[in-house]
């Protein structure tokens, strides 16, 4: 494992640190290496880069657009990235606990 140091999300200049399994530094190797220099300007230093932009792309504004887009739903205000967060965590839990009662009872 690596320990990598990013820009934190609060505006007092905070580092975040990240461990960052071997798979993962590889995987994001690729990605770097084969960007299509015709897409992202090479000056844009972020993985997920956006067009003719030295900036990240939003993940926030992504999924608000493509909920907007949505035409059968509802209350699309209603989805947000904070609820799936929470969502993908329980689920994650759930999955857990399943795959460990099965191995439980394999033993």
């Amino acid at each position: 494992m690596d320990l990598i140091v990013v820009r934190g999300k609060s505006v007092k200049n905070t580092k975040a640190f990240v461990l960052l399994p071997s798979e993962c530094k590889a995987a994001m190797k690729v990605l770097l290496d084969t960007r299509d220099p015709s897409c992202a300007p090479p000056t844009n230093k972020f993985i997920f880069a956006r067009q003719c932009a030295d900036t990240p792309i939003s993940g926030i504004m992504a999924m608000k657009t493509l909920v907007q887009e949505c035409p059968l739903l509802e209350h699309p205000e209603r989805i947000t990235s904070t609820k799936l967060r929470k969502y993908i965590a329980t689920v994650s839990q759930v999955i857990n606990i399943i795959f460990l009662s099965y191995f439980m009872v394999m033993i």
